[in-house]
């Protein structure tokens, strides 16, 4: 399997790259994140259902670099790694030495495409419109070092007709990604106007500064040619096409731009009239430097080899620069929220409180800690790589496609008959043995509100996983408050799914404890029904309902040594697919009498499981070690037609439920 890396494909441009990319190429990223954040790649992956490999990498770091090349078979590069605002020796260091040890290993990897990212900066004052023809004289050390780069890869070509090298001149990307979920996400100060504008917009600026007033344009200030960012990151995907179709070694540049100039008094105008309402501003004499009146590409050639052009609109990237801006008011930076700093399989997800804290995986989507005023009340590994033992009780994990048990992983959809894959002697459990506790879940896309922090997460599960047709897509978002954590699943067959109807059950498979003691038998309880669902030694469910009465679980007792493992019902005539517009139900509420911690349990649910985790035997813990409070859909109706209903899902609607753990403290 080849790949496509991309160097600084954390970054602005680069991560546009790398979304536009993954949906033609297999992907691996480096980046040294020293002005880019690894959220980027992770909101792509969220973008793109896709897992994108990252390195964290400087490309001076030969060795490092070289292990990317041995790990996988990397067939080209899209090179957009460079710093733009630095000393004249960590630029030249950075940008150039940076790309020579690039070109080094791609040598002795015999990888010779690479698609450069220049600048117009390479043109420095030249006269519009501005072609490939055009006179290089760059005027500023990032300029310059684009050009010696130019310089190098050409002459590499020279010397070695293999090579297909292509540069990039890309004069001013602007907008971000219409999903609001990338964007540029500047690390100080913006250079470019409409950033600033954005941030006087939500008044994290005061105003805008416009250097100049007395250039000879119909509003005194100097213009300049804007382009869409995704039209710029497809123009990438061109470059790359052509190189690829190529029966030949090459060099060839081409300019990236709208060949439209606009003037900053203009574009201030324009994005006033797209966010409603006029902005502050001043006019302030030039920068230093500031003389060029227009600098306007001009793109024929890009249109006529390549067959781009750009097709967005300045006033369109403005309502996606907004729409960016204002869902990410501090870039990828969100308040209450910090990753373990894994790139990979391993990272793990915090969201703190002042004494309420809770984490989230993305393995498995698995919650695997929550602490109150610091005490742990979940069971759980220390270990991530322990949630792969086959000892584990699904502790926190997400449970799907469908929860609990499938007699001989039987189930049917329409009266037809389907038989998913076994893992507990001849029964389906809990999805599957590849079910979604053991798959990696895209994201979080975090998000801080007034009065919590949100974090969500996606998988996509292809058709006939463990035996399940259509491919599913799942959202779950976290939410997590100052005391509470709230689980809501959200799930639908994808429009391009083969398959027009699946069957879905999720939950959450959490267990709690409310002190360090080995065991709960000490934990008062109240469950909201005794109503439970009669089962077989097997724990098959038989598909009549019954009262526990030993003891009366709806009335408060103390567990002691009661076993519980069974399916309680709080609605017995339950309707639609989507549960979430219900009203909250609680139930169950649990204290100890060596805490003054509370615990409820809510959900929108018609059912849940109780159990009371008698036999683990697992790394750390011993039977009984915590209790599961899993709501979901009926056990059973997956394969009793008259409950299927409830999880039937077909091409075009949506299945969704919530779950609210509690903690008063």
């Amino acid at each position: 399997m080849s790949y496509i890396l991309v160097t600084g494909g954390a970054g602005y441009v680069g991560s546009h790259v790398v979304l536009e990319l993954s949906a033609k190429y297999n992907v691996v990223v480096v980046d040294s994140l020293v002005n880019s954040s690894y959220d980027a790649v992770s909101h792509v992956e969220f973008l793109a259902k896709k897992k994108i490999p990252f390195f964290k990498v400087d490309l001076n770091d030969a060795d490092a670099l070289s292990e990317v090349f041995d790990q996988y078979q990397i067939s080209s590069v899209i090179h957009l790694a460079g710093l733009k605002e630095d000393s004249p020796l960590d630029l030249y260091e950075n940008n150039v030495s940076g790309t020579i040890s690039l070109l080094k290993v791609m040598t002795s990897h015999n990888v010779k495409t690479i698609v450069f990212s220049s600048s117009a900066a390479v043109y420095g004052d030249a006269t519009t419109p501005i072609s490939e023809e055009s006179l290089v004289a760059p005027t500023t050390a990032d300029g310059k070092t684009k050009a010696v780069v130019e310089d190098i890869l050409h002459d590499l070509y020279l010397n070695d007709p293999q090579w297909k090298a292509a540069a990039l001149r890309v004069f001013n990307p602007v907008g971000a990604d219409p999903s609001g979920l990338i964007g540029e996400d500047p690390l100080g100060v913006p250079n470019h106007v409409l950033p600033i504008l954005a941030q006087v917009y939500i008044g994290t600026r005061d105003k805008l500064s416009i250097f100049g007033n007395d250039y000879s344009t119909h509003d005194g200030t100097p213009i300049r040619d804007y382009v869409h960012v995704t039209d710029v990151a497809k123009g990438y995907l061109a470059a790359l096409a052509y190189l690829h179709k190529a029966d030949h070694g090459l060099y060839r540049e081409w300019n990236l731009g709208s060949g439209k100039g606009t003037t900053v008094l203009d574009i201030y105008h324009l994005f006033s009239k797209v966010a409603g309402k006029d902005l502050p501003y001043e006019v302030v004499p030039r920068r230093s430097g500031d003389h060029v009146t227009s600098l306007i590409a001009n793109t024929e050639r890009a249109t006529k080899e390549l067959g781009w052009t750009a097709q967005l609109s300045i006033e369109q990237a403005i309502k996606d620069l907004l729409n960016w801006t204002t869902k990410n008011p501090s870039g990828y930076h969100v308040d209450n929220y910090f990753s373990n700093g894994d790139y990979e399989a391993n990272r793990i997800h915090t969201v703190k409180y002042p004494g309420f804290q809770a984490s989230v995986a993305n393995y498995g989507g698995t919650v695997v800690d929550i602490q109150v005023n610091g005490i742990p009340v979940l069971c759980n590994y220390k270990d991530l790589q322990d949630y792969k033992l086959p000892t584990n009780p699904f502790f926190g994990a997400t449970v799907g496609r469908v929860s609990e048990r499938l007699p001989e992983g039987h189930f049917q959809i329409n009266g037809k008959q389907f038989v998913a894959d076994v893992n507990e002697g001849p029964n389906t459990l809990h999805g599957g043995p590849k079910g979604f506790n053991r798959q990696y879940f895209f994201g979080p896309i975090a998000t801080h509100g007034a009065e919590n922090t949100s974090l969500k997460f996606a998988y996509l599960d292809k058709d006939g996983n463990n035996g399940f047709p259509g491919d599913l897509l799942t959202i779950i978002t976290y939410t997590i408050s100052s005391n509470a954590l709230e689980i809501e699943y959200e799930a639908s067959l994808t429009p391009d799914s083969k398959e027009d109807v699946t069957v879905v059950s999720l939950t959450n498979h959490s267990y709690f404890h409310l002190t360090p003691d080995k065991n709960i038998n000490d934990t008062r309880l109240l469950l909201a029904t005794n109503r439970y669902m009669d089962c077989d030694a097997a724990k098959l469910t038989t598909g009549t309902l019954n009262n526990w009465t030993d003891p009366d679980v709806s009335k408060p007792f103390t567990l002691g040594d009661h076993v519980l493992d069974y399916c309680f019902v709080v609605d017995e005539h339950p309707t639609g697919i989507d549960t979430r517009s219900l009203p909250l139900k609680k139930i169950l509420q649990a204290t100890h009498p060596r805490t003054s911690t509370k615990f409820n349990v809510f959900t929108t649910e018609p059912s849940f499981e109780f159990f009371t985790g008698d036999g683990i035997e697992t790394k750390g813990y011993g039977s009984r070690p915590g209790f599961s409070v899993s709501p979901f859909r009926y056990t059973g109706a997956a394969y009793f037609e008259k409950w299927s209903n409830q999880v039937t899902l077909r091409k075009g609607e949506v299945y969704g439920s919530r779950i609210v753990y509690a903690f008063d403290f």
